[in-house]
């Protein structure tokens, strides 16, 4: 049955039918749950599914398509909302496992479910980021990948300078080599939660100088004027 299933990613991968990256994600699952370690989910991440029956994508007409390329959110009480079949728990559990508690929700809805889950872990942008805040990345992309992403930096920092914080402890500085060699965020040890840090350098700006100028011109001349005030 793994073999016909692989057979038919492959047809469906070269007539369009399959998503490349569905494709990738269902060949390396197993590879990349053990390079990646034992990433489990956690309130706040999400989920996103890639829904089949058998080897091909659920037809839009079964209830199950509804989930198909969908990114759910995990609430605060670890659970996703799977509408009318319920709220499942997921958090503490990793992809593979979330795959088959799915797999087992929706076999009454599909001759043989069978569903690609990635995990999209929150993580915070934080200083000199043009579009800083809060993501929810797939810790296979590549920092490289991200950085494009949010707009790389805004000038006011530099990429030797970025650091992830977590639980106030500094756990990784090397972003440089990260963005050189394209490396993945799993690589960086990144967790869910985790915040990278990019501190802004007190560069002396050009309107910051004239600022400056013109704040110690103001001083000269009240102290001129003080001056000539006393010698009448």
């Amino acid at each position: 049955m793994k073999l016909t299933r692989q057979l038919g990613f492959l047809f469906m991968l070269l007539f369009g039918l399959l998503p490349v990256e569905a494709f990738v994600f269902a060949q390396q699952r197993k590879s990349d749950d053990e390079r990646m370690g034992d990433i489990r989910i956690r309130a706040g991440d999400a989920v996103k599914l890639y829904v089949y029956d058998g080897m091909f994508p659920a037809d839009k007409s079964k209830y199950i398509s509804n989930f198909n390329d969908r990114e759910l959110i995990v609430d605060g009480f670890g659970e996703i909302d799977l509408i009318s079949i319920g709220r499942i728990y997921v958090e503490g559990f990793t992809a593979q496992e979330i795959s088959k508690i799915l797999e087992e929700k929706f076999k009454p809805f599909a001759r043989e479910p069978y569903i690609i889950v990635i995990p999209l872990v929150r993580l915070q942008l934080i200083g000199g980021f043009r579009k800083d805040g809060m993501y929810r990345f797939d810790l296979r992309k590549s920092f490289w990948d991200m950085m494009e992403e949010v707009g790389g930096l805004d000038g006011s920092a530099k990429i030797h300078d970025i650091y992830i914080m977590r639980k106030e402890r500094i756990v990784y500085q090397d972003f440089a080599e990260a963005f050189y060699n394209a490396q993945a965020l799993y690589e960086l040890g990144l967790q869910s939660g985790d915040a990278i840090v990019a501190p802004r350098s007190n560069r002396l700006t050009f309107n910051t100088l004239m600022r400056y100028t013109q704040f110690g011109m103001s001083l000269l001349i009240f102290y001129f004027s003080l001056i000539n005030y006393r010698e009448r």
